[in-house]
């Protein structure tokens, strides 16, 4: 329910990288994948298990899955002094592993691109996010990935949610050009 969204966003800024953690099914790869022929750009897809997904006749030069960890792979691009246009936060949904992610992130973004983080809420769309503590379900644990986003410093990043298909959040960083003292 947010492939349009993911689509039309990386038209209008013309983005030519994007980052995609965890693919399972491909469900989110193809319109980050069609929106690249729009573009130019490259998707880049991790997930630490193969996937099933087939990238469609003709779309090869824009997409290339790397199977590793997540936070590996973002340690060696933080290393690489990578960055990306958008990055798309789909995997493991524990709050220590997302809080990882997003520490690794806020080094591979600038003010100019945006991370879509997917599952803060329960729901499909009233705005009620996973805040559980003691949830027995690791894949949730100590407050899953809204506690993670929850926990960003307001000075330096602003978010929002779609309240549709278990949240879409929406990250971006505030730029240091506008801020006055």
């Amino acid at each position: 329910q947010h492939l349009l969204t993911f689509f039309s966003l990386v038209v209008g800024m013309r983005a030519k990288t994007v980052l995609e953690l965890g693919v399972r099914d491909g469900n989110s790869t193809l319109p980050w994948i069609m929106a690249m022929q729009e573009t130019g750009g490259m998707v880049t897809s991790v997930d630490l298990e193969q996937t099933r997904w087939q990238c469609p006749a003709g779309c090869g030069p824009y997409w290339e899955f790397v199977q590793s960890d997540a936070i590996k792979f973002l340690q060696d691009r933080v290393a690489e002094g990578r960055t990306y246009d958008i990055i798309y936060v789909d995997d493991w949904h524990a709050y220590r592993h997302v809080r990882q992610e997003l520490e690794l992130i806020n080094h591979l973004t600038t003010a100019s691109g945006l991370v879509f983080i997917h599952d803060l809420m329960y729901d499909h769309s009233q705005p009620r996010y996973h805040t559980e503590l003691d949830t027995k379900d690791a894949q949730w644990a100590e407050g899953g990935p809204y506690r993670a986003v929850a926990e960003l410093d307001a000075d330096k990043w602003e978010w929002s949610t779609i309240p549709v298909n278990h949240g879409m959040t929406i990250l971006r960083k505030k730029s240091t050009e506008m801020r006055t003292s």
